[in-house]
């Protein structure tokens, strides 16, 4: 299988694809330091992401932003 071809999604409505691959994307800024460091709080990035998963799961811009951000420097 190739990396270019295979599927994960395969089935699911562009509206759940969006919704999976933003929430993922989010969640690897919340916990992995080194991405949050660089697509989290002040980027382009991270305020379109959260702003797409506001509009999405219907929720606040500000709940989303909150509940995404990154943990950086700190012990969890």
């Amino acid at each position: 299988m190739s990396l270019m071809t295979s599927l994960a999604m395969e089935g699911k409505s562009a509206e759940e694809q969006a919704q999976k691959a933003i929430a993922h994307t989010l969640n690897v800024i919340k916990t992995n330091e080194a991405v949050g460091y660089h697509l989290g709080i002040g980027t382009e990035t991270f305020s379109l992401l959260t702003e797409a998963a506001a509009t999405l799961f219907g929720e606040p811009v500000e709940k989303v932003r909150e509940s995404f951000c990154p943990k950086i420097g700190s012990k969890r």
